[in-house]
This record gives C-alpha cells, sequence and structure tokens, in this order.
C-alpha cells in the first residue's frame, strides 16, 4: 500500500522527528480517478508535492491520476527537511464505455487534446451542415460532466484530410489547412490558425510557405514548433512558435502522402511509409513505399533511415515508453501482395532498423496507435481495407493491445458502434476519446465512447 524513505531532520525542539509517514487509501485506482492521502507527522509545516501544504492526520484528495505516481510528502524547519514516498498505481480497467451522444454528429472533422482533461472536434460535415463537406463548427468535450458544448466558430472551415492539427507547447496546438468552401484564395494557401486553451479562441498566423498541396502531415517539434511534410511535394515547412511565422525547411528525401511521423525523444522526427508518385510505366499511380527517413531540427535536413518489412500507407505509429516507435497495419496495393499487411513492425532509433514485432489479428487503415499511460500501446478505429470488405466505409469493432514489456498482442475491447472517421483522442486524464465518423452511408454520427 505504501512505500516510505525519508532523509534525517530534526523537530523544532531540535530533536529528531518521531513520526513521519505518507499512507494511501489504497495503492491502486483506476485512470482518471483520484486517490486518498493521509500524512502523518511531528511539528514543522508539510507539504506534499503537486498537492500543496497539508496538516497531520488529515486525509487530501490527489488530483486526477492519469498514470502511476509517486507523492513524497516534505517536513521542513529550521533544521533540515524530511521526506516520505508513496506509490499510488494507476490502471486501466480496459473497457470501452459508451457516453451520451454529441449534440451535433461529425464526420471529416479534426479533434486535438487540450489541458484539464478536455478535447476539441473541429470541421467536417456535420448533421448540422449535411449537405456540405466542411464547416467552421467546433464542440468542446469535458472529462468531469463527460459531455459535449459548443465550442468557437473556426476562423475557416475544416475537413479532414485537407485539414490536420498538432499541438504546440502552452496546450495549444495550430490548425493547418482549410476545407473546400473556406472562401476565395483558401485552397491556393494552407492558411493556419492557433488555438489559445485559457481564452477559448483562434487567431489566424501565417501561411504556409508552400501553398496548393492537399494530404500534408503536420507533427509537433520538441521546440514548440510543427513540421509540414508530404503531400506528394519534396516541400518541407516548419513552424516557428514564438513569431507564429511558417519558413522553408528540408527538402524531404522521398515524396510521399498519407504516411506517419513519429517526435523522438532526442527531438528528430521519423517519417514512415506512406504512398509515393510514380511508376515508370504508369505515371498517375501511386505506390505504397516501405521506406522511411529522420528530420534532424538542428540541421534541417532529411536522411535516409532503415526501410521496414512491408510497404504500407494509412497505417499508425507510438512511440512507445523506451524511445522505440511502433507501427502497426494500413494498406498496400503492390501487385504482389496478397492482403493488407498484418505484421507490425518496431524501429529502433539507436540502430535505425525496423524489426518484426508480431501480427495484428485483422487487417486495418486509417486507425490510431495510442500510447496508453502504462507503456501498452492501444489500436483501435479505423477501415476494413476495401480489397477486404469489398467496399469503403467499413468501421472496425475490434480493438488491440500491444504490450512492449512483453512483446506481445492481446484482443482488447469491443469498440461498439464503430464508425470509420471516428476519432481518437487520448486525454490528459489518461482516457480515450472516440468520437463520430460516418456510418456506410457516409452520415456524420455523434457517437462518443471513452476507453478507460
Amino acid at each position: 500500500m505504501m512505500l516510505l524513505g525519508a532523509c534525517s531532520g530534526y523537530g523544532n525542539s531540535g530533536a529528531p522527528v518521531s513520526r513521519l509517514q505518507l499512507t494511501a487509501a489504497a495503492d491502486a485506482v483506476f485512470v482518471g480517478e483520484r486517490a486518498q492521502l493521509t500524512p502523518i507527522f511531528d511539528g514543522g509545516a508539510g507539504s506534499i508535492d503537486g498537492i500543496g501544504a497539508v496538516r497531520s492526520g488529515i486525509s487530501v484528495d490527489t488530483p486526477i491520476l492519469s498514470r502511476t505516481t509517486i507523492f513524497t510528502l516534505r517536513v521542513r524547519d529550521g533544521y533540515g527537511e524530511v521526506q516520505a514516498r508513496t506509490t499510488v498505481r494507476a490502471n486501466y480497467r480496459d473497457r470501452i464505455r459508451a457516453l451520451a451522444a454529441a449534440p451535433v454528429g461529425q464526420t471529416s472533422h479534426v479533434a486535438v487534446a487540450l489541458p484539464g482533461g478536455r478535447a476539441i472536434v473541429m470541421g467536417g460535415n456535420t448533421t448540422a451542415t449535411s449537405h456540405v463537406p466542411d464547416s467552421t463548427l467546433t464542440q468542446i468535450f469535458d472529462a468531469a460532466t463527460e459531455h459535449f458544448t459548443p465550442g468557437p466558430d473556426l476562423p475557416f472551415s475544416a475537413e479532414a484530410p485537407r485539414t490536420t492539427a498538432t499541438a504546440l507547447t502552452g496546450g495549444g496546438f495550430v490548425l493547418v489547412g482549410a476545407g473546400t468552401n473556406a472562401g476565395v484564395g483558401a485552397l491556393g494557401s494552407v492558411i493556419t490558425a492557433r488555438f489559445d486553451p485559457s481564452a477559448a479562441t483562434f487567431t489566424r498566423v501565417g501561411d504556409a510557405v508552400t501553398a496548393g498541396i492537399p494530404l500534408r502531415t503536420v507533427s509537433s517539434l520538441s521546440d514548440g514548433g510543427a513540421l509540414l511534410t508530404g503531400g506528394l511535394t519534396a516541400n518541407v515547412d516548419r513552424f516557428d512558435a514564438a513569431s507564429g511565422q511558417w519558413r522553408a525547411a528540408g527538402p524531404i528525401q522521398q515524396i510521399r502522402a498519407l504516411h506517419t511521423t513519429t517526435l523522438l525523444r532526442d527531438g528528430r522526427v521519423l517519417i514512415a511509409g506512406g504512398v509515393g508518385c510514380c511508376s515508370l510505366t504508369d505515371p498517375s499511380r501511386v505506390s505504397e513505399l516501405n521506406t522511411a527517413e529522420i528530420y534532424d531540427p538542428a540541421s534541417d535536413a532529411f536522411t535516409p533511415t532503415g526501410s521496414m518489412g512491408a510497404a504500407r500507407a494509412e497505417h499508425a505509429a507510438a512511440l512507445l515508453p523506451d524511445g522505440r516507435v511502433l507501427i502497426a497495419g494500413g494498406n498496400t496495393q503492390d501487385d504482389e501482395a496478397t492482403s493488407p499487411p498484418l505484421g507490425t513492425e518496431i524501429f529502433d532509433p539507436a540502430s535505425g532498423r525496423f524489426t518484426s514485432a508480431g501480427d495484428l489479428q485483422a487487417p486495418r487503415d486509417s486507425h490510431a496507435a495510442v500510447t496508453l499511460t502504462d507503456g501498452r500501446v492501444l489500436v483501435i478505429g479505423g477501415r476494413v481495407p476495401a480489397e477486404i470488405s469489398g467496399k469503403q466505409g467499413v468501421g472496425i469493432s475490434s480493438t488491440e493491445i500491444f504490450d512492449p514489456a512483453t512483446g506481445m498482442w492481446a484482443p482488447g475491447p469491443t469498440l461498439d458502434a464503430a464508425f470509420y472517421g471516428a476519432t481518437i483522442t487520448m486525454l490528459s486524464n489518461g482516457k480515450v476519446l472516440v468520437f463520430g465518423g460516418q456510418d456506410v452511408d457516409g452520415f456524420p454520427q455523434s457517437a462518443t465512447a471513452l476507453f478507460e
């Protein structure tokens, strides 16, 4: 239940502190819950890191726990400090819980996590604007109430995959690209906006340097900026958070789209797979790629790295706790491939190589791979590849969980109902929000659920 540790110290009388302990009412809670701690100490003033001042013998609640957390009790006086510690585990139930439907259904929308367990879902085709593919509508999900409320209007309409977003430091994000009906000139330039979570407002920032290229991917950088790659162009744009402006970077080594980008622990970015252009025998045809490269923000340069074992696009990538990257799913139209890739792979930045990580139970593309706070990876959402289902837009109800400690895959809970195009968002409380998407007829949905 508790883990104690102390350094030597003395109370106000100069005598050694005789009582010092920090206990938890339970040694484990579920992700998204609070724990109760009781400090016991002699004299002096006590405080618990992350909680604040406490009194001996008076229980206090912790903040909401998203992960296993060590709490430290500190008792200070004129002679020094003594400490006691306790660890509270935060475990997943490994279940998907359906919530009340959102007021408005959305598909082809964009979702980003916000501070405080919230998330914002933006644009797309909605039940309020059923005849247009894009909108300026937003809704904000609050984990405390588990409901959506209306959010601020976007400064331009959004429509995934034309529009994408990535988190910036400070809890905000940058929204990149516009929808079909965003206004005159919008499709000729990649317009961008920055969201301030404290004020809940969008502010237009400078357009990207490279104009008129769809299907681009934006990713966070460790300096608080962002990187915009792909879209079947070698041009790369980099956003500077301090100036709010874009500049040219790169170029990328392999022209690609529908690839993954993963921010590595050392600040570099792994770019893997996607589709490339073009075949010598058929210049209009694109093909899936197994190549990968790394962007170094210090040099602004891309360098090739090891290739994946399978060519894939519309796959998913997740950073593992040890700094490696898991690649899963996707599709391929390789003439020699009989089916989409089931095999998963792990990229090791130390060696620059991909190695096998076992097989998925079912093929999927356009899905998410989310690193949970306990280090496991949840593969969820997406669609059955058309070459398997025989039609577009069939959602996948099954989920799978990869445990890097064992290197094994296991079935996860069933997502019901499962809609293609649902957004998957890791909330700051450790739970995963599943929202929206479309049915097989393309109609936007308002279904909402939490993996917890």
